[in-house]
């Protein structure tokens, strides 16, 4: 298996930033007290292939599990046909060189035609892909203790991309910290996390990750929590908005059975 299909077959697969996730592992990452880095492939599928993309990574687990893949990977779906598969890199970018020492070894277990099949079926569905880095940064993220929520009621994800005016990351950090102090003081019980983008990302770019029960839960919870902020809360938005050259938001939800873990 020579390089270039295994970073192929990495931008395919990649499994939890944002956070955990952005990226992100999933939510769990949140309780982690220092930084971590997490690897991200942003996959784009076309619509009408989407059930065909879904088809294909399934087969690519089944046979992952077969060949006892060791990496553990996340998947997320967004309501706008990308799929968000992570990995957690534990040993920062010296993990990427043991990662793609895992596939390789994968795909000689499976078989050179058999994985390239799988690969070209995944392929074939796809508009684009990106590979991008994140770190899960919880000093400038609000992780309330106990939260509104118990990880198996996690239902609906929000990702808000915001890509600052360049150089103003100290002074849009701090202003992060504010929004934990205000979000504290005011007694909110919902997380953001939040994910600064490296390496395959236009930056500067941070990520705010968040969730609720659904989207109507998401919802009433975002609009109980700006009424809680009242003034204070819309002169630290204007605030922050001064730093934001451009913002993109996602949704979507976690999707297990696109996920994988070895077999313990």
């Amino acid at each position: 298996m020579n390089k270039p299909a295994v970073l192929a077959a990495i931008l395919l697969a990649v499994p939890s930033l944002l956070g955990g996730s952005p990226l992100p592992g999933r939510q769990d990452a949140a309780a982690g007290p220092s930084p971590s880095l997490y690897l991200m492939a942003d996959i784009q599928v076309e619509v009408a292939k989407a059930p065909v993309y879904e088809a294909a990574l399934k087969a690519l687990i089944a046979a992952l599990k077969e060949a006892a893949f060791p990496v553990v990977f996340d998947t997320y779906a967004t309501d706008d046909s990308r799929y968000y598969v992570v990995y957690g890199l534990e040993k920062g970018y010296g993990s990427v060189e043991g990662l793609q020492r895992a596939w390789r070894n994968a795909a000689l277990r499976i078989g050179p035609e058999k994985f390239q099949t799988l690969h070209a079926r995944m392929t074939a569905a796809e508009l684009g892909r990106v590979l991008r880095f994140w770190t899960f940064r919880p000093d400038i993220s609000f992780l309330p203790s106990p939260e509104r929520l118990k990880p198996a009621e996690y239902g609906y994800y929000t990702w808000d991309y915001v890509w600052l005016i360049p150089g103003q990351e100290a002074a849009f950090e701090d202003l992060n910290r504010e929004w934990a102090a205000l979000s504290a003081a005011r007694g909110s019980r919902d997380p953001f996390m939040t994910y600064q983008g490296g390496y395959g990302n236009e930056e500067p770019v941070y990520v705010w990750f968040e969730y609720g029960k659904s989207a109507a839960d998401y919802a009433l919870t975002e609009e109980a929590f700006w009424k809680s902020l009242g003034d204070d809360g819309a002169a630290l938005s204007k605030r922050t908005r001064a730093l934001i050259r451009k913002q993109e938001t996602k949704t979507g939800r976690y999707r297990p059975d696109l996920s994988y873990a070895p077999a313990k």
